[in-house]
Formats: structure tokens, sequence, C-alpha cells
């Protein structure tokens, strides 16, 4: 068994928060294609535009307000590990499968040529 017992607060906040950023901007291309489609304006650029600024605005606010809670949660989990001990995680070590044999065959051996009709 391994115990966590401790998160360093500001690289994990900061992989969470480049996370959530990733995972809004992975969802807000087809939501804003879609958008862009479907709903009728006099100016298509006007409609790309708002919504280009307002998911830009978007993922950097995911970020950062994720970045924050995150830090904060590493910190109480920090403080709680200290009094209680940390989570308890068993880990199995598996091993790669071996390597294949250079004697060995890959494929079956090619099928015999059919006799010739007659």
């Amino acid at each position: 068994m391994y115990t966590i017992r401790r998160f360093s607060v500001v690289k994990t906040a900061t992989v969470v928060a480049v996370m959530y950023v990733v995972i809004v901007a992975i969802f807000l291309i087809p939501f804003a294609l879609l958008t862009i489609a479907v709903a009728p304006s006099d100016s298509p650029t006007s409609g790309l535009v708002g919504i280009l600024v307002f998911g830009l605005v978007g993922a950097l606010l995911y970020g950062v307000f994720g970045w924050i809670f995150t830090a904060i949660a590493c910190a109480i989990y920090n403080l709680a590990a200290g009094w209680v001990g940390g989570i308890e995680v068993q880990v199995d070590q598996s091993a790669p499968p071996p390597a294949p044999q250079l004697w060995a065959p890959t494929a079956p051996p090619p099928a015999p040529p059919a006799p010739p009709a007659t």
C-alpha cells in the first residue's frame, strides 16, 4: 500500500487548470459551429466574433476558477492528510508482454498452389 500524504498545490492546480481549458475548448468548437450554422444573423461575422470572444473568455475563466478551487482543495487535503494520514492506494506493478522471438513465425505459412485443372 502507498499513501498519498501531500499534493503540490501549485503544480496540481496548474495541471487541472490546463485540463479544464482544453476540455472547454474541445466542447466549445462544435457548439460554436452549431450556433453559427443555426442562428439567424444579419452579419455572420458579428455572430462569429461574439461566440469566439465568449468562448475564449469562458475557457480562460474556467481555467482560472479551476486553478483557484483546485489549489484550495489541495491545501485542505494536505491539512487533513497531516491529521489522519492521507489516502491509501494499492498499486500493482504490471510488466509489458514479452517481445516476440525472431525465430517464431508471425503469420501462417502460405497455402500450397492448387493443382492445375484438367
